[in-house]
């Protein structure tokens, strides 16, 4: 749908629907913390967007430090809970 106001930055979309300026459709990773305060209210949860798939591209697998190794299951861990 065509839109009054454009914005390019999440913060500037996440402040305009804070002050009441319509309806976004945004990550939870950005507003949870504003559903769970109720300063923001899901008015549609039957058309959620599925999550999306995230890639971590190596170069060569098979050889793949212990540092490497240690962060690709951090940020696995990290960003679990917000893709599911």
């Amino acid at each position: 749908m065509p839109g009054a106001l454009h914005v390019n930055s999440a913060q500037t979309y996440e402040a305009a629907a804070l002050a009441g300026l319509g309806l976004i459709q945004a990550p939870l990773l950005g507003v949870g913390q504003y559903l769970e305060s109720g300063a923001l209210v899901e008015i549609i949860p039957d058309f959620r967007r599925r999550a999306l798939a995230v890639s971590l591209v190596v170069a060569h697998r098979s050889n793949l430090s212990r540092r490497v190794r240690a962060f690709m299951k951090w940020i696995e861990d990290v960003l679990t809970p917000y893709l599911e």
